[in-house]
């Protein structure tokens, strides 16, 4: 690493058991979408699908009402976030894409973080977006989104910083 000082990104603890807002059924490296609201569409998707949805359809209303209000996006990384009730657990699905406009004024997100934690979580959400904003300063954990292709190695560079 550069010397600049990371830290990893919180485990939260259900039932007095570690618990992850990440995972590899978590991470598409080949998302394709026609559309913002196609990417969050089938990022809540992914998450239904490894068990910690119930319903996609009212996570992408959730996560587009939100972003209705602006998405966190910073060097061709988007970060679309919302409380849903069809969120089970708090989880993080994470996506590369060719392009996909969130702010005109930005131009395309390549890599997108979607984050979502139930109706009830508090402000979990925003103590993940902090730390993944401090990671994004880091210039080897940015270049690390773009290039590998391993989820389980992402996840592991997510949930550990630089241990």
């Amino acid at each position: 690493m550069t010397g600049v000082q990371t830290c990893a990104l919180p485990i939260l603890y259900v039932d007095d058991l570690p618990m992850s807002v990440f995972s590899v059924d978590l991470v598409d490296f080949n998302l394709v979408a026609s559309d913002k609201a196609d990417a969050i569409s089938q990022l809540a998707k992914k998450v239904v699908d490894a068990g910690r949805g119930s319903n996609a359809e009212q996570i992408t209303e959730d996560v587009l009402a939100r972003d209705a209000m602006g998405t966190p996006q910073v060097d061709g990384v988007a970060i679309p976030h919302a409380r849903s009730s069809g969120v089970s657990q708090s989880s993080v699905a994470i996506a590369r894409t060719p392009g996909v406009i969130f702010d005109e004024s930005e131009g395309p997100a390549t890599v997108l973080f979607m984050i979502l934690v139930p109706n009830d979580a508090g402000d979990e959400h925003i103590q993940i977006l902090s730390g993944l904003a401090r990671r994004l300063m880091d210039p080897d954990f940015t270049a690390a989104l773009h290039t590998t292709n391993d989820a389980g190695q992402l996840v592991q560079l997510l949930e550990n910083g630089n241990e």
